[in-house]
């Protein structure tokens, strides 16, 4: 007989392909949500309000696979919430809703998983000792399983503390406010309590087991990409310099403050750099680099533009703090680019130093110039790591994916 694994997430993120994989696996009974485009919902109403590029990320909260399995609670203040998302994104206010509704839809969950007798519940963070005191009151057999697409706030944290003690750059602080604003100098009880946890990488596991989480009770799971939007660029088009892309938010978590001043150092006559993402106007380092020979700040542009950036550069170049797995690498790689990456990306699961790129660790700028230094210097090389990095990045799709991560949650359950 199947399990029954409920999976719930009052936003969306990667959760609709865990649930697709195990609608696939016969293990879905439902989906539970806030905000999901079904007929004659209020989101379906508030959707046919929307324009343009809104209305086409709107549209997205909707799967054909499991469709028929979706419950929505709290639908109402879902909505409230995406528009704080896009009024406030960073506000207290925004953070205090969100975590009201987390905590409200999975109390809600709980006692739905426990009147339908499902066998587990995978959750996406926000798990408090009420939920488990609820558990253990109506549901004790109930499984309940943490999807952990991050590295936690809690171990993110020291990274960041340990950037500022590198840098002397505090402006952090103000960027990442709600990482220091959900630790609160707190263990959450769920990375003890739960039954089990999807990590993305091991970078992600990593920062579980530093604040004493069971290894045993980790499933590392990769995420995917739609490899089939990227195609392996024509290497016989050689820029006359070697161009570097970023893609992701200009921020420090990012490592930009290391990122801009290691490109300064490279040679001009024989380097470009090309930053596409969100940035702020106001940031010093953006002012400083804004209008620095050979760097491009390209701002916020659609999915197709990205794609064919990729095409256009030489090296993809990520020096982040801290992600769970930076899918825009597997996405540059799926175009034939070769990496520089940093050992907190999670990337380094996928890929060798040397072969499909360059690791570099996190928070060091000189290591970083050298790195990018060496394919300024070795520009022969690249077509031959691009060709390596492309046939890596051709395994990690969506469908491998889902089929390695119902067969972790089989493995959590004891299958």
């Amino acid at each position: 007989m199947n399990k029954k694994v409920i999976v719930v997430h009052p936003g969306k993120q990667h959760s609709f392909r865990l649930a697709e994989a195990l609608k696939k696996d016969n293990m879905l009974p439902n989906y539970v949500t806030t905000v999901y485009d079904k007929k004659y919902s209020l989101t379906h109403l508030f959707g046919s309000f929307l324009k343009g590029d809104n209305k086409k990320r709107f549209l997205t909260r909707k799967s054909e696979i499991f469709d028929e399995n979706v419950v929505q609670f709290c639908e109402f203040e879902g909505l409230i919430l995406l528009m704080l998302y896009r009024m406030l994104p960073k506000s207290k206010i925004t953070i205090a809703v969100e975590k009201h509704i987390h905590k409200l839809v999975y109390l809600k969950t709980i006692k739905f998983a426990a009147k339908n007798n499902a066998d587990a519940i995978v959750f996406y963070g926000g798990l408090s000792e009420k939920h488990f005191e609820l558990k253990n009151r109506i549901c004790p057999n109930i499984k309940f399983i943490v999807d952990v697409p991050t590295p936690t706030n809690e171990y993110m944290q020291k990274v960041l503390e340990n950037d500022i003690k590198i840098t002397g750059d505090e402006y952090i602080r103000i960027e990442q406010a709600t990482t220091w604003h959900s630790s609160e100098g707190k263990i959450p009880i769920r990375y003890k309590l739960a039954d089990g946890f999807l990590a993305g990488s091991e970078f992600v596991k990593k920062s579980l087991t530093d604040f004493g989480t069971d290894a045993n009770k980790i499933k590392i799971v990769p995420y995917g990409v739609d490899t089939s939007r990227f195609t392996l660029k024509d290497f016989g088009s050689e820029n006359q310099k070697v161009r570097f892309i970023f893609v992701g938010r200009v921020n420090r978590r990012k490592g930009i403050q290391h990122l801009l001043p290691a490109f300064e150092k490279l040679d001009s006559d024989k380097a470009e750099l090309i930053l596409v993402g969100q940035y702020d106007e106001n940031d010093v380092l953006v002012k400083k680099y804004k209008n620095a020979e050979n760097i491009t700040f390209k701002g916020f542009v659609t999915q197709d533009v990205v794609t064919e950036l990729y095409k256009s550069a030489d090296v993809f170049v990520l020096p982040s703090l801290g992600e769970g797995l930076a899918q825009v690498c597997i996405e540059a790689m799926a175009s034939g680019l070769p990496v520089v990456v940093s050992e907190n990306t999670g990337i380094t699961d996928l890929i060798t130093d040397g072969n499909e790129g360059l690791i570099v660790p996190a928070s060091d700028t000189a290591k970083l110039f050298g790195a990018m230094n060496w394919f300024v210097e070795n520009k022969k090389s690249i077509p031959d790591m691009g060709l390596k990095a492309y046939n890596t990045a051709k395994k990690y799709t969506w469908d491998y994916y889902e089929s390695n991560a119902a067969a972790a949650i089989r493995e959590l359950l004891g299958e």
